[in-house]
């Protein structure tokens, strides 16, 4: 199973053994005039990608060409881009792995580059930010995010820092600087230092309603990106009571962009070492898109953007098929069940992209529902995503997780109301993101080719509805 350049967009193909950088990361995103200006790393360079529906893309361009090993930018790293005064300012970082340990230099400063129409950048040498060592530690300085504050009436950058002090593996913590003509910078605080990350990368900060949010991504345990909530700008910032991430464990380094209605997290979906199911987790992947929704306690959820679901259009046949348990209805009303234990139901043939959608509903006694995903009749290979309703959380399993080689699951807690849940899968290549209510969780599947869907019960009975299988 190959990678998709379609809504799970990259520039390349994924293959075996594919080193670091080749795929891309990181992603930057800014909005005009109705167009996504996607800035990701590749290859240690800036490019871009445009797009108006996170569906269809033109073709990438280069943006920064990284610099030589002797320079500061020998590697470019991540930034953000904001307009002012009709100027557009890409604030990035420049990585010298060459200056740790040499007095005077800094493997990590902060850069920027002008545009005038977000295509054409010049490099900006006159502008030198190095860590501000009278307040912080002197080697993470990067990832700096700029944007307008209305509540202070000033530009702020959001900066990845450590405390001067901090205790190893914990001192990660978000500096903020501000101005007033984005040229002079003054330290303004320290804006979140929990004592818990190695560092905050990737910051992002936004207002909806009535709330602040905070998101940052870290590599401490896994890829995560993660989110606080708060009433004004400078906190107290809180974690949130369910859930603070928008993915599971392999959704990485996620940015927001609004287009003045709907606003959008844009991280990326991280590939498998050797492309084999129980491979490393690698730096870099797949764009991978989700529109925000809040909910009445503040708490953020994601769901499906509304333009890549209207593109599946076409609806395929479905036949529901009994393979093991009991079966009744049809594809329009179904039921499926099996007391003893597992019992499912064969509905159709997946395609290379397609979206499926259901909603299943459960009786008290069931354990577990949910979808069997890229298998066939004999259960010889499979994936399963599972409700485990008793627990509160959702689950995608793999037939090969046995005998030694048990690596973890792909899982995210979910509160689950009125015994009832929609479903909506998008499989595409060798990626499936399964979106449950408003909860979301990637992942891959590596090791089965493209095959059948299917519903399943364990310990009691469902009732799925509204049931379809779509390719664009």
């Amino acid at each position: 199973m190959k990678g998709n350049r379609n809504i799970f967009y990259t520039p390349e193909n994924q293959y075996p053994g594919m080193p670091h950088g080749e795929m891309c990361g990181d992603f930057m995103p800014f909005y005009r005039n109705g167009v996504f200006y996607l800035f990701y790393l590749y290859k240690y360079c800036v490019y871009a990608v445009e797009t108006k529906d996170f569906v269809s893309f033109e073709e990438p361009y280069l943006v920064l060409q990284n610099g030589s090993p002797q320079e500061q930018d020998w590697h470019i790293g991540t930034g953000s881009v904001f307009e002012h005064e009709g100027v557009f300012y890409f604030h990035y970082t420049g990585f010298c792995e060459a200056n740790h340990g040499v007095e005077g230099k800094n493997v990590q400063v902060i850069m920027r580059a002008t545009s005038t129409d977000l295509k054409n950048w010049e490099k900006d040498t006159s502008f030198f930010f190095k860590p501000d060592t009278r307040y912080y530690g002197n080697l993470h300085w990067r990832d700096p995010h700029v944007f307008w504050n209305e509540e202070i009436g000033k530009y702020c950058m959001l900066i990845t820092a450590t405390e001067k002090d901090g205790a190893y593996q914990r001192a990660g913590c978000t500096a903020v600087y501000v101005s007033d003509d984005v040229r002079n910078w003054e330290h303004y605080k320290t804006l979140y230092a929990p004592r818990t990350f190695i560092s905050h990368e990737c910051h992002d900060c936004f207002k909806m309603e009535n709330k602040w949010y905070l998101s940052f991504s870290n590599y401490s345990r896994w890829w995560e990106t993660r989110y606080r909530v708060a009433e004004r700008f400078d906190g107290p910032w809180n974690v949130p009571k369910q859930d603070d991430m928008f993915d599971g464990r392999e959704y990485y380094a996620a940015k927001s962009v609004t287009d003045g209605e709907k606003r959008y997290m844009v991280g990326w979906e991280s590939i498998r070492e050797g492309c084999k199911d129980n491979g490393k987790h690698l730096w870099g992947g797949n764009l991978l898109v989700h529109e925000l929704v809040q909910r009445k306690d503040g708490s953020l959820g994601v769901k499906l953007p509304e333009s890549i679901e209207k593109s599946f259009q076409n609806t395929l046949l479905l036949k529901a098929v009994a393979r093991q348990g009991g079966l009744s209805g049809n594809t329009e009303r179904m039921e499926v069940w099996a007391e003893d234990g597992f019992g499912w139901t064969e509905l159709g043939e997946l395609k290379e992209t397609c979206l499926f959608r259901t909603r299943i509903s459960w009786d008290e006694r069931t354990q577990a529902a949910g979808l069997m995903i890229h298998t066939d009749p004999e259960l010889q290979k499979w994936c399963q995503l599972r409700l485990e309703v008793h627990h509160g959380r959702i689950v995608m399993d793999r037939f090969n997780r046995v005998d030694g080689d048990q690596y973890y699951l792909d899982e995210r807690p979910v509160i689950f109301t009125g015994n009832s849940a929609e479903i909506k899968l998008i499989a595409s290549g060798n990626i499936m993101l399964v979106y449950v209510d408003d909860v979301a969780l990637v992942s891959r599947c590596y090791e089965i080719e493209t095959g059948f869907i299917g519903v399943f019960s364990e310990y009691g009975k469902i009732v799925c509805t509204d049931t379809e299988l779509l390719i664009q």
